[in-house]
């Protein structure tokens, strides 16, 4: 079966926040916040005991138990082909070893199997195609794509920027990536798609004021000041990663506009 995009025709519909975070303010949802939205993301698309991450079948099961956003992670073949896999090495998820960058994609797709449905490892065109599907159904959801290790070139930006562009979901998908460099080249190229600087430090959120769009920040660094802050800047602030009781605690009472959680189910039974 071919895996070639279709163009989406009909806009997006924006989606509003319907959980007890803090409503995203108007500078947020205006430009990087645009119709994103982030509430509950999906990491890795929410992986299960059997559903592996970064899977067709993770991600349909967190849409399904509410997620209103999937982030995932966005590698390069040897070939410069896109596929979605967070490590840069093929050994712990797939049946395949060695670096992604040392496989074409059409080999990944004759060799290789991920370890847990024993399916292809997927194409970024077949998430847009899922997400332009559901948009098309009156049931959208919002991506976050993480581009994956530090050398990528404008072109190779520009390439993922124009798939998000030919789904029509620019203004659904926000890209991520642990270094500005990336984000100013997908700000150049789409002022209107949503980015995400991913941070492990309070250091790294000072260094990139005005450069970026949002950021994804781990909930024990956030304060309501902190948070303010941020949004007086227009920017979004997700908690990254945040797996526990307490994290997502924090999230809703500092403000945040989003949690990024692998247990879609439990944070969704968490909020009642």
């Amino acid at each position: 079966m071919s895996r070639t995009l279709a163009l989406v025709l009909t806009p997006l519909v924006a989606l509003a926040l319907a959980l007890p975070l803090a409503a995203v303010p108007a500078s947020a949802t205006e430009g990087a916040g645009g119709g994103r939205d982030f509430s509950v993301t999906a990491h890795r698309g929410g992986p299960t005991k059997t559903l592996g991450e970064n899977t067709m079948a993770a991600f349909r099961h967190s849409l399904r138990a509410g997620a209103t956003a999937l982030e995932t992670d966005v590698r390069r073949t040897r070939d410069d082909e896109l596929v979605v896999l967070h490590d840069s090495g093929l050994g712990r998820t797939t049946t395949c070893t060695g670096p992604i960058g040392a496989w074409t994609r059409r080999q990944l797709d004759r060799q290789c199997l991920e370890r847990t449905g024993r399916r292809p490892i997927p194409h970024v065109e077949e998430l847009l195609a899922l997400a332009t599907s559901r948009a098309e159904r009156g049931r959208p959801f919002s991506l976050m794509l993480e581009l994956k290790g530090s050398n990528w070139s404008v072109t190779q930006v520009r390439r993922v920027v124009n798939l998000v562009k030919d789904a029509g979901l620019v203004d659904v998908t926000a890209i991520s990536s642990l270094r500005a460099t990336v984000l100013e080249r997908v700000r150049r190229l789409s002022p209107r798609m949503g980015n995400q600087l991913i941070v492990s430090g309070w250091r790294k959120v000072r260094q990139a004021k005005g450069l970026v769009g949002g950021y994804n920040v781990p909930a024990r660094l956030l304060s309501e000041q902190r948070v303010r802050r941020l949004h007086r800047q227009g920017a979004v602030v997700l908690g990254g990663y945040a797996l526990t009781r307490p994290e997502w605690r924090t999230l809703r009472d500092v403000g945040a506009d989003g949690v990024v959680t692998p247990d879609v189910t439990a944070y969704r039974a968490w909020l009642g």
